[in-house]
């Protein structure tokens, strides 16, 4: 039976299925190795027991860089697997110093007692992390002194060396030396959880006086545990160009980091639990409004403060369904880019009050250079390829990743440099990883053979932003995103990828495929569509009418003035959800 059918079977990822192959294979590598070594000490099949300790060392290694690569902290995690491959070690060196026990077994039981230790470990670094950063009169918590997966690499990294010391028949003292080097990280991070601890139980006690001292008007909140940086990194810009104090809450101390890369505002952190609530602490007197900018269930710990205004900001305009989500009946205001933002709620049967909708354009959009001339026929195209990622759950896939290489081979068959930018959570999956690092070779390989300079990877996706790429290319080819909203204003042509429906109800459920060459799941009409998109667009007036729609009328620098002034009449004006009236002009806002 395939990796496929496997998946169908369990209902579950290609990866996780990957995953379980290979972990039930290291218990069978790494038992038998150690069996084999240790009875066999003396004969041939003994290097057939330290072939099988090799193999699940390298097999702990792909576990544990498959959960680097998703962003997984390791800390506390394989432990058993851990402890098995040391067993292993341990077996195969007695078999070849059996003279040197005691040395072996001491370095041996060091290293699984921090193993054992690093749950212990972890929980000291959650009650240690931050409390607030950037907030005058609140002590900081410092950063770590490394990160915290090093602590957990570190004694797989001296098994790993001890495998080697074992099989060059090395005294048993260098490997007890090897042990203590890989156990150091751990004292020395202990050392800073219980100092960090200290402080952010002082900050935690004196925050709500360094808030109220502040002055914050309003909040960002945020309760997910990853995207922070375009979800977040998206608005906080032009909260700072109001020139007014705000705060961000994150519910999830691992995010500070991130966050404060990209805002000089205060960052606070709620409690984990209270009896009086998480965030009474943090709402402060002179807060007026929340903006929410994620679809996360923990939003409501926040709605829940009737005394402030709050209001919906999402993280892009796209017809998924997180769009029109029934939940967001429950914010005071919604701010959506055009009046089909308005339309998509009552399309799907959400009932949102007029009088919650606010139409403020669509601020990100301002660096985006719109060009409605078509280019002459015979000019040379660029395309930018930018699909989607396969969301959190089944029904809300809408990645065309899979076809791509597919994609990709019919642009540089038609002579077209490409720009190559997948969404930033595809490389938390292998697998998605995997298509996106095969499309960057065969664009690689084009460059070299035809000298057209495609651009992917860190050019594509580090050092240029999106609105660079829009800018860079004549055409696009993507999928149910904010991407294809934002490309709008661009005013060249678009294709979009029927991944969950065919043709016509597809163009009925996605409103914007309309307006776009669609490409169906089978690649059927991909030719047609890239002869569209690299030749007459006929799709151009409708297009452009359908932006105002979507987007709404500004373009280029007046695109965040409406958002602008839409905050600033919420934060001055006489909200009735207000119980506070406290308007009193506040100080700019602090720079880093």
């Amino acid at each position: 039976m395939s990796i496929d059918a496997w998946s169908d079977f369990a209902g579950a990822r290609q990866s996780r299925i990957v995953d379980l192959i290979v972990k039930n294979l290291f218990n069978v590598c790494a038992v038998a190795g150690a069996v084999v070594m240790y009875i066999a000490a003396d004969s041939a099949v003994f290097w057939l027991g330290a072939a099988l300790g090799v193999t699940s060392v390298i097999m702990l290694g792909w576990l544990l860089r498959r959960d680097i690569s998703r962003g997984r902290a390791v800390l506390a995690i394989h432990k058993a697997a851990r402890m098995t491959v040391l067993f292993a070690v341990a077996a195969g060196y007695l078999a070849r110093r059996p003279d040197d026990a005691v040395w072996i077994w001491i370095a041996t039981g060091l290293a699984i007692l921090a193993i054992l230790f690093e749950p212990t470990l972890r929980l000291l670094l959650i009650k240690g992390a931050p409390v607030a950063v950037h907030l005058p009169g609140s002590a900081e918590v410092p950063q770590p002194p490394f990160r915290a997966t090093f602590v957990a690499l570190a004694p797989f990294a001296g098994a790993a060396i001890g495998v080697l010391l074992a099989a060059a028949g090395a005294p048993g003292w260098c490997y007890l030396l090897i042990v203590i080097l890989g156990i150091l990280p751990f004292l020395i991070m202990s050392g800073y959880a219980v100092r960090a601890v200290m402080i952010s139980r002082s900050s935690a006690m004196g925050v709500r006086k360094a808030l109220q001292q502040y002055r914050p008007e309003f909040a960002v909140y945020y309760a997910a545990r990853s995207g922070a940086t375009y979800q977040l990194g998206m608005w906080l810009p032009y909260f700072e160009r109001l020139n007014r104090r705000f705060i961000v809450i994150t519910c999830q101390p691992s995010t500070v980091p991130e966050i404060t890369k990209l805002t000089s505002a205060p960052v606070v952190v709620p409690k984990p639990r209270s009896a009086h609530g998480r965030l009474w602490h943090l709402v402060v007197d002179s807060l007026k409004a929340a903006f929410y900018v994620q679809n996360h269930a923990d939003n409501v710990d926040m709605l829940r403060f009737s005394k402030l205004t709050h209001i919906w900001l999402n993280h892009g305009d796209s017809d998924k369904a997180a769009n029109f989500s029934a939940r967001h009946t429950s914010f005071d205001k919604i701010f959506v880019a055009g009046q089909l933002g308005v339309d998509r709620y009552a399309a799907h049967g959400v009932k949102i009050r007029p009088e919650q909708f606010a139409i403020v354009g669509e601020p990100q959009i301002e660096h985006i250079e719109t060009r409605d001339v078509p280019l002459p026929a015979d000019a040379p195209r660029t395309v930018l390829y930018a699909p989607t990622w396969h969301g959190g759950k089944p029904a809300t896939n809408y990645s065309s990743l899979p076809l791509g290489p597919r994609i990709v081979d019919a642009l540089l068959a038609r002579g077209v440099t490409v720009i190559f930018r997948p969404h930033p959570h595809t490389y938390r999956d292998p697998q998605q990883t995997g298509i996106a690092q095969d499309i960057q070779q065969r664009l690689s390989a084009d460059r070299k053979a035809t000298g057209r300079e495609h651009v992917f990877g860190g050019a594509a996706e580090v050092d240029w932003d999106l609105p660079a790429c829009f800018n860079h290319c004549d055409a696009l080819i993507s999928d149910v995103s904010t991407v294809a909203s934002h490309f709008l204003a661009t005013g060249k042509p678009m294709a979009m990828v029927a991944i969950r429906q065919k043709g016509s109800a597809f163009r009925q459920s996605i409103p914007t495929a309309r307006v776009a060459y669609v490409i169906e799941r089978d690649l059927s009409t991909l030719p047609a569509a890239l002869d569209e998109l690299l030749g007459p667009d006929s799709l151009a007036a409708a297009r452009r009418e359908y932006r105002t729609y979507c987007l709404g009328n500004a373009l280029g620098a007046d695109a965040p003035k409406g958002f602008l002034r839409e905050v600033e009449r919420i934060l001055d004006g006489d909200s009735p959800r207000r119980l506070s009236s406290d308007t009193t002009t506040k100080p700019k806002q602090r720079a880093g």
